[in-house]
């Protein structure tokens, strides 16, 4: 006697409604973007069209990578996770029956994106995502901070002679400031931190922290050099066009930047200054009066710094995950819209992210 089986993909859309509380994070963030189209470009990656044993799908892989570094898990992690969890499986939309792809498989997947679309695609799926989330309803304020924080590399620098020791070739040595320390008589001095890794120059928009822009240098590039770069080649046109006022700490107090800013881009700055500028020179007055007029947008900045410590502390941009400036520039683009997808959520639908 022959029985009929349903399909364990058709099956599982009802496990999943009946056991999954549907106003969970996860389950809102598959269900507000379109994912598919954001996958649409990797279709050909898949080249199931030539025969063989069918691949993953790219949209499950593409989301896959979304639940590495939502939860700041290793391959091996998001595997264990997107198999064993259920909510996560369900985002990704695999039967309940069904093993998730293996970290091999996730490792390279990241890969051949990389290798074949480029930093380039993250990049636009940034702001594709960005976009959506603005025509859903989310609104993202004209007010945006920028700043830099820095990204230890993915090598041992205390070993730098050691031959057998991996190196980072893209990675340099920088400098994030000083910090006071006192000496054995108890006496304080100020020391320069060095670090040997990278920099995210990040724009981030002053009302909910939603992160609007990024770029990725080595470490030795400094904070104003990569900002210059970020407004004026990185954004379109129509992203300058949204920045109303911009905020920044002192690294960025320059003359020649702030005017070229204000007179040429169209934005006004709200910029603390160094203290040789408001302390001496003919123009000290100028500048004084310009940090009492820009003093309600300066209090705008520290939105920056929570967010730069979000990064690091729930995204994994305290430390480099991989070597390469491309693949660096990949993790600080996954990290951002990670954090981005907590705000969306948040916002269209009230649910709160919580760690697996």
């Amino acid at each position: 006697m022959s029985t009929f089986k349903l399909s364990n993909k058709f099956l599982s859309v009802d496990v999943y409604k009946a056991c999954l509380d549907q106003d969970h994070f996860m389950v809102s963030l598959k269900e507000l973007f379109d994912w598919q189209g954001m996958a649409a470009p990797l279709e050909s990656l898949a080249k199931n069209a030539e025969g063989g044993r069918p691949r993953t799908s790219p949209c499950v892989l593409l989301k896959t990578i979304f639940v590495s570094f939502l939860f700041n898990h290793s391959d091996r992690e998001t595997e264990f996770a997107a198999t064993s969890n259920l909510y996560v499986k369900n985002f990704l939309g695999l039967p309940i029956d069904e093993k998730a792809p293996d970290h091999s498989t996730i490792s390279r997947f990241r890969d051949e994106v990389l290798s074949a679309k480029g930093e380039a695609f993250f990049l636009e799926l940034f702001r594709s995502l960005l976009a959506e989330a603005k025509e859903r309803g989310v609104e993202v304020s004209k007010m945006d901070a920028l700043d830099a924080t820095h990204t230890w590399a993915n090598v041992d620098t205390s070993k730098r002679d050691d031959p057998k020791t991996p190196r980072d070739p893209d990675a340099s040595w920088g400098c994030k400031g000083d910090e006071t320390k006192k000496t054995t008589d108890g006496k304080k001095v100020s020391i320069p931190k060095w670090f040997f890794g990278y920099k995210s120059h990040l724009l981030v928009e002053g009302f909910q922290g939603i992160i609007t822009g990024y770029y990725a240098t080595p470490g030795h590039v400094a904070d104003i050099d990569g900002g210059d770069i970020l407004i004026h080649r990185i954004l379109t046109n129509n992203e300058r066009a949204d920045i109303f006022v911009l905020a920044a700490d002192k690294g960025y107090g320059c003359p020649v930047w702030i005017n070229l800013l204000e007179k040429y881009t169209g934005i006004m700055t709200a910029f603390s200054l160094p203290d040789p500028m408001v302390k001496r020179g003919a123009h000290k007055d100028k500048w004084m009066a310009y940090l009492k007029d820009r003093a309600c947008f300066r209090k705008e900045r520290p939105v920056v710094e929570r967010v730069n410590a979000d990064l690091k502390d729930n995204h994994g941009l305290r430390r480099c995950r991989y070597k390469g400036l491309q693949k660096y520039a990949f993790q600080v683009a996954m990290s951002s819209m990670a954090h981005n997808l907590k705000i969306f959520v948040r916002t269209l639908t009230g649910a709160r992210f919580k760690p697996i």
